[in-house]
């Protein structure tokens, strides 16, 4: 019998890759959508990939709700835990974004246990890990220290994930299920879906005129494939429970993007705005007052996990870079 996945957030720009990667490996797939008007742009943008036909169901869930999550995983081998708010640049309100992260990973975990789901797999990510700017260079085993001051996002990030490992440690002996965190930094490349993904905001704002000068801000990048691919094997792969992996190719600083962006023929700025004025800017520009703590900061992720126990080949972040910039191409 085929085995089934359910995916939680199925709309959103990394869900979509995942339930047509898993489709193409045989799997079928549940997900949850907050509303289920939107079951027919997931299946126009999964079916650009692959036929979803008999292969994937809905059903309606939200973050914040108790009902119907032990319904939606019955009958599921594997969870793949994606759904989480993600802030709009002037969202600063931990209620927002901290705890429906939270309360998603428990009410999902607690239905995975209900129904002996085999393993767990949780969309984290590199905020969870240097989040508070403590350090330049990160690993799988550091985590980002709430006790410093760490913004919303990043906040909610480290609580989900701290909640899925406490869970674990909890119910270890009483269940068979496994778990795995994935945790991916800036997320490019093309969208199933005409919604490009937040993090591919950044490669918009560079080629349609909007930020018409770069910051000296440094950003690390993951192929939005290889974060998807990385999700599957995290499932499958004997050597992955128990685990956190680091999904980042390397680091660039914007101009360095914008030189991607310019020898490929899109129209990036060249100017560097230098970093007294960029703060002054952040006063007036919502975007870049998200990044305005980030302004002349090395931060480096080091993919080790996912490299010596996974032996991950990461897809090249000019590809990523490029494949993003095709797209809103073609939707600007």
């Amino acid at each position: 019998m085929m085995e089934k996945v359910f995916v939680s957030g199925g709309s959103g720009f990394i869900s979509l890759h995942l339930i047509s990667k898993l489709i193409q490996e045989g799997y079928k797939v549940r997900t949850s959508l907050r509303s289920l008007d939107r079951k027919q742009e997931v299946i126009d943008a999964v079916e650009k990939e692959v036929s979803t036909e008999g292969m994937l169901e809905f059903c309606e869930l939200d973050l914040l709700k108790d009902e119907g999550w032990d319904e939606a995983v019955a009958g599921c081998d594997y969870v793949q835990h994606i759904a989480s708010p993600i802030p709009t640049s002037s969202s600063n309100d931990y209620d927002v974004v901290v705890k429906p992260a939270v309360n998603g990973i428990k009410l999902c975990l607690n239905a995975a246990l209900k129904n002996n789901v085999k393993r767990f797999v949780m969309t984290s990510s590199v905020a969870a890990v240097g989040g508070s700017n403590h350090k330049n260079e990160y690993d799988d085993t550091d985590w980002t220290d709430l006790s410093m001051d760490v913004a919303p996002y990043q906040t909610s990030k480290t609580k989900a994930e701290q909640y899925l490992w406490d869970f674990m440690k909890e119910n270890e002996g009483k269940t068979d299920m496994e778990a795995v965190a994935i945790n991916p930094s800036m997320v490019f490349g093309s969208s199933l879906s005409d919604d490009i993904g937040a993090s591919n905001l950044v490669i918009k704002r560079l080629i349609d005129g909007s930020l018409p000068v770069t910051l000296n801000i440094c950003i690390n990048i993951v192929h939005i494939k290889d974060v998807a691919d990385m999700h599957f094997e995290a499932m499958i792969n004997d050597k992955a429970p128990g685990k956190r992996f680091i999904a980042s190719n390397n680091h660039m600083f914007f101009p360095e993007i914008a030189k991607v962006l310019n020898d490929n023929g899109y129209k990036a700025p060249k100017i560097k705005l230098p970093s007294l004025l960029a703060r002054i800017f952040s006063i007036f520009d919502k975007q870049i007052k998200h990044f305005v703590n980030d302004i002349d900061i090395l931060r480096v992720y080091h993919a080790n996990n996912a490299k010596n126990i996974l032996g991950w080949n990461f897809r090249s972040s000019e590809s990523a870079i490029i494949d993003a910039a095709k797209q809103i191409k073609t939707l600007l």
